[in-house]
Protein backbone atom coordinates (compact mmCIF):
# COMPACT_ATOMS: atom_id res chain seq x y z
CA UNK A 1 0.00 0.00 0.00
CA UNK A 2 1.39 3.40 -1.02
CA UNK A 3 1.48 6.30 1.44
CA UNK A 4 -1.37 8.12 -0.32
CA UNK A 5 -3.53 5.00 -0.05
CA UNK A 6 -2.72 4.68 3.67
CA UNK A 7 -3.66 8.31 4.26
CA UNK A 8 -6.92 7.80 2.38
CA UNK A 9 -7.65 4.80 4.60
CA UNK A 10 -6.80 6.77 7.75
CA UNK A 11 -9.22 9.52 6.72
CA UNK A 12 -11.95 6.98 6.03
CA UNK A 13 -11.44 5.38 9.44
CA UNK A 14 -11.55 8.75 11.21
CA UNK A 15 -14.77 9.67 9.41
CA UNK A 16 -16.27 6.52 10.91
CA UNK A 17 -14.89 6.52 14.47
CA UNK A 18 -14.06 10.27 14.80
CA UNK A 19 -11.07 9.59 17.09
CA UNK A 20 -8.42 6.87 16.99
CA UNK A 21 -5.18 5.96 18.67
CA UNK A 22 -2.05 5.10 16.71
CA UNK A 23 -2.34 1.51 17.96
CA UNK A 24 -5.91 1.30 16.63
CA UNK A 25 -4.81 2.55 13.19
CA UNK A 26 -1.90 0.10 13.15
CA UNK A 27 -4.33 -2.75 13.87
CA UNK A 28 -6.76 -1.66 11.16
CA UNK A 29 -4.29 -0.80 8.38
CA UNK A 30 -1.59 -3.39 9.22
CA UNK A 31 1.36 -1.06 8.91
CA UNK A 32 4.09 -0.19 11.38
CA UNK A 33 3.57 2.52 14.04
CA UNK A 34 6.41 4.49 12.45
CA UNK A 35 4.66 4.52 9.05
CA UNK A 36 1.34 5.52 10.59
CA UNK A 37 2.97 8.35 12.55
CA UNK A 38 4.63 9.66 9.37
CA UNK A 39 1.24 9.59 7.62
CA UNK A 40 -0.37 11.45 10.53
CA UNK A 41 2.39 14.06 10.51
CA UNK A 42 1.72 14.76 6.82
CA UNK A 43 -2.05 14.84 7.32
CA UNK A 44 -1.58 17.29 10.18
CA UNK A 45 0.63 19.55 8.04
CA UNK A 46 -2.14 19.56 5.43
CA UNK A 47 -4.60 20.67 8.10
CA UNK A 48 -6.76 17.56 7.82
CA UNK A 49 -6.32 16.11 11.31
CA UNK A 50 -5.62 17.21 14.87
CA UNK A 51 -3.22 15.14 16.93
CA UNK A 52 -3.12 14.75 20.66
CA UNK A 53 -1.00 12.51 22.86
CA UNK A 54 -1.48 9.01 21.50
CA UNK A 55 -4.40 9.79 19.21
CA UNK A 56 -5.82 11.74 16.29
CA UNK A 57 -9.13 13.18 15.08
CA UNK A 58 -10.38 14.87 11.92
CA UNK A 59 -9.99 18.63 11.80
CA UNK A 60 -13.65 19.56 11.33
CA UNK A 61 -12.74 23.08 10.22
CA UNK A 62 -11.06 21.91 7.03
CA UNK A 63 -12.59 20.51 3.85
CA UNK A 64 -11.29 17.19 2.55
CA UNK A 65 -9.03 17.90 -0.44
CA UNK A 66 -9.98 16.66 -3.89
CA UNK A 67 -7.02 14.27 -4.01
CA UNK A 68 -8.58 12.37 -1.11
CA UNK A 69 -12.20 12.67 -2.25
CA UNK A 70 -11.50 11.19 -5.67
CA UNK A 71 -10.44 7.90 -4.07
CA UNK A 72 -13.19 7.66 -1.45
CA UNK A 73 -16.31 5.56 -2.12
CA UNK A 74 -14.86 4.45 -5.46
CA UNK A 75 -17.30 1.61 -6.14
CA UNK A 76 -20.31 3.79 -5.28
CA UNK A 77 -19.08 6.65 -7.45
CA UNK A 78 -18.46 4.28 -10.34
CA UNK A 79 -22.01 2.93 -10.15
CA UNK A 80 -23.49 6.42 -9.92
CA UNK A 81 -21.35 7.63 -12.82
CA UNK A 82 -22.14 4.64 -15.03
CA UNK A 83 -25.87 5.29 -14.75
CA UNK A 84 -25.33 9.03 -15.22
CA UNK A 85 -23.37 8.42 -18.44
CA UNK A 86 -26.28 6.35 -19.79
CA UNK A 87 -28.34 9.56 -19.86
CA UNK A 88 -25.98 11.12 -22.42
CA UNK A 89 -27.06 10.74 -26.03
CA UNK A 90 -24.80 10.80 -29.07
CA UNK A 91 -24.37 14.37 -30.26
CA UNK A 92 -25.15 15.96 -26.88
CA UNK A 93 -23.45 19.03 -25.49
CA UNK A 94 -22.61 18.08 -21.91
CA UNK A 95 -21.66 20.13 -18.84
CA UNK A 96 -19.56 18.27 -16.26
CA UNK A 97 -18.56 20.00 -13.04
CA UNK A 98 -15.24 19.51 -11.26
CA UNK A 99 -16.45 17.26 -8.44
CA UNK A 100 -14.82 13.92 -7.69
CA UNK A 101 -18.09 12.05 -8.29
CA UNK A 102 -18.70 13.61 -11.70
CA UNK A 103 -15.09 12.89 -12.68
CA UNK A 104 -15.95 9.18 -12.73
CA UNK A 105 -18.34 9.77 -15.65
CA UNK A 106 -15.27 10.10 -17.84
CA UNK A 107 -14.71 6.33 -17.55
CA UNK A 108 -17.94 5.70 -19.45
CA UNK A 109 -17.74 8.14 -22.37
CA UNK A 110 -15.51 6.21 -24.75
CA UNK A 111 -18.41 4.87 -26.85
CA UNK A 112 -20.32 8.17 -27.09
CA UNK A 113 -20.41 9.60 -30.60
CA UNK A 114 -20.21 13.27 -31.52
CA UNK A 115 -20.59 14.68 -28.02
CA UNK A 116 -19.08 17.93 -26.79
CA UNK A 117 -18.02 18.29 -23.15
CA UNK A 118 -17.48 21.49 -21.19
CA UNK A 119 -15.79 20.99 -17.81
CA UNK A 120 -13.77 22.81 -15.17
CA UNK A 121 -11.84 19.65 -14.29
CA UNK A 122 -8.54 19.72 -16.19
CA UNK A 123 -7.71 16.08 -15.41
CA UNK A 124 -11.07 14.94 -16.76
CA UNK A 125 -10.70 17.10 -19.86
CA UNK A 126 -7.30 15.62 -20.61
CA UNK A 127 -8.41 11.99 -20.10
CA UNK A 128 -11.51 12.08 -22.31
CA UNK A 129 -9.81 13.94 -25.15
CA UNK A 130 -8.27 10.61 -26.14
CA UNK A 131 -11.79 9.35 -26.93
CA UNK A 132 -12.11 11.80 -29.81
CA UNK A 133 -14.51 14.00 -27.83
CA UNK A 134 -14.60 17.75 -28.40
CA UNK A 135 -13.60 19.12 -25.00
CA UNK A 136 -13.69 22.69 -23.73
CA UNK A 137 -11.89 23.22 -20.44
CA UNK A 138 -13.43 26.15 -18.58
CA UNK A 139 -10.79 28.60 -17.43
CA UNK A 140 -10.68 30.20 -14.02
CA UNK A 141 -8.88 30.13 -10.71
CA UNK A 142 -7.11 26.90 -9.80
CA UNK A 143 -9.08 26.14 -6.65
CA UNK A 144 -8.09 22.56 -5.88
CA UNK A 145 -5.13 20.47 -6.99
CA UNK A 146 -4.64 18.64 -9.23
CA UNK A 147 -6.91 20.61 -11.56
CA UNK A 148 -10.26 22.01 -10.45
CA UNK A 149 -11.04 25.55 -11.65
CA UNK A 150 -13.75 27.90 -10.39
CA UNK A 151 -14.91 31.48 -10.17
CA UNK A 152 -16.30 34.13 -12.49
CA UNK A 153 -14.17 33.16 -15.50
CA UNK A 154 -15.32 29.55 -15.16
CA UNK A 155 -18.95 30.67 -14.98
CA UNK A 156 -18.52 32.82 -18.09
CA UNK A 157 -17.25 29.82 -20.03
CA UNK A 158 -20.29 27.75 -19.06
CA UNK A 159 -22.55 30.69 -19.91
CA UNK A 160 -21.06 30.75 -23.44
CA UNK A 161 -22.63 27.36 -24.22
CA UNK A 162 -26.10 25.85 -24.11
CA UNK A 163 -25.98 22.21 -23.01
CA UNK A 164 -28.41 19.37 -23.50
CA UNK A 165 -27.57 17.97 -20.07
CA UNK A 166 -25.45 18.88 -17.05
CA UNK A 167 -24.04 16.86 -14.16
CA UNK A 168 -22.94 18.17 -10.79
CA UNK A 169 -22.43 17.25 -7.15
CA UNK A 170 -22.16 19.37 -4.01
CA UNK A 171 -21.39 19.10 -0.30
CA UNK A 172 -24.84 17.97 0.76
CA UNK A 173 -28.60 17.89 0.56
CA UNK A 174 -30.88 18.33 3.57
CA UNK A 175 -34.12 16.58 4.43
CA UNK A 176 -36.14 19.35 2.75
CA UNK A 177 -34.48 18.86 -0.64
CA UNK A 178 -32.23 21.91 -0.37
CA UNK A 179 -28.88 21.37 -2.11
CA UNK A 180 -25.97 23.23 -0.50
CA UNK A 181 -22.33 23.92 -1.21
CA UNK A 182 -19.34 25.43 0.61
CA UNK A 183 -17.18 27.44 -1.83
CA UNK A 184 -18.78 30.53 -3.36
CA UNK A 185 -16.81 30.05 -6.56
CA UNK A 186 -18.42 26.66 -7.09
CA UNK A 187 -21.88 28.14 -6.61
CA UNK A 188 -21.25 30.64 -9.41
CA UNK A 189 -20.30 28.14 -12.10
CA UNK A 190 -22.90 25.58 -10.99
CA UNK A 191 -25.52 28.31 -11.31
CA UNK A 192 -24.29 29.06 -14.82
CA UNK A 193 -24.66 25.38 -15.74
CA UNK A 194 -28.17 25.20 -14.29
CA UNK A 195 -29.23 28.31 -16.20
CA UNK A 196 -27.78 27.16 -19.51
CA UNK A 197 -28.76 23.51 -19.79
CA UNK A 198 -31.97 21.61 -20.60
CA UNK A 199 -31.61 18.71 -18.13
CA UNK A 200 -30.09 18.80 -14.66
CA UNK A 201 -28.58 15.71 -13.04
CA UNK A 202 -27.48 15.73 -9.39
CA UNK A 203 -25.07 12.99 -8.27
CA UNK A 204 -25.29 12.35 -4.54
CA UNK A 205 -23.30 9.81 -2.57
CA UNK A 206 -24.88 8.45 0.60
CA UNK A 207 -22.38 10.47 2.64
CA UNK A 208 -23.97 13.71 1.35
CA UNK A 209 -27.58 12.96 2.33
CA UNK A 210 -28.72 14.88 5.40
CA UNK A 211 -25.69 17.18 5.28
CA UNK A 212 -25.73 20.93 4.82
CA UNK A 213 -23.18 23.57 3.84
CA UNK A 214 -23.32 27.34 4.15
CA UNK A 215 -24.51 28.28 0.64
CA UNK A 216 -27.82 27.22 -0.93
CA UNK A 217 -27.13 26.07 -4.50
CA UNK A 218 -30.67 25.13 -5.53
CA UNK A 219 -33.62 22.94 -4.62
CA UNK A 220 -34.64 19.54 -5.92
CA UNK A 221 -37.42 21.22 -7.90
CA UNK A 222 -34.69 22.24 -10.40
CA UNK A 223 -33.35 18.69 -10.69
CA UNK A 224 -34.49 16.22 -13.36
CA UNK A 225 -32.49 13.23 -12.09
CA UNK A 226 -31.25 12.52 -8.56
CA UNK A 227 -28.79 9.59 -8.63
CA UNK A 228 -27.49 8.05 -5.41
CA UNK A 229 -26.21 4.83 -3.87
CA UNK A 230 -28.73 5.30 -1.04
CA UNK A 231 -32.49 5.18 -0.84
CA UNK A 232 -34.23 8.52 -0.35
CA UNK A 233 -37.11 8.94 2.07
CA UNK A 234 -40.47 8.50 0.34
CA UNK A 235 -41.77 11.75 1.82
CA UNK A 236 -39.01 13.63 -0.01
CA UNK A 237 -39.85 11.90 -3.28
CA UNK A 238 -43.52 12.82 -2.91
CA UNK A 239 -42.61 16.50 -2.47
CA UNK A 240 -40.71 16.54 -5.78
CA UNK A 241 -42.76 14.47 -8.23
CA UNK A 242 -41.01 15.94 -11.28
CA UNK A 243 -37.62 14.67 -10.13
CA UNK A 244 -36.67 11.11 -11.09
CA UNK A 245 -34.95 9.44 -8.12
CA UNK A 246 -32.52 6.67 -9.08
CA UNK A 247 -30.89 4.37 -6.53
CA UNK A 248 -28.07 2.23 -7.84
Amino acid sequence: MYQQERMNEIMNILKSVHYATVDYLVEKIHYSPASIRRDLTLLEKQGLVKRSYGGVEINQESATPFKFRQFSMKSEKNRIAKYAASLINDGDIVFLDGSSTVQYIGHFLEDKKGICVVTNNMMLASSIKDYGIDVYCAGGLLTESPGTLSGIITAKTYASFHADIMFFSTDGIDNNGTITIKPEGYYIHNRAMLDNSDKHVYLCGSDKIGRTAKIVQCSLDEIDYFISDANVDESLKSRFPDTEFVTI
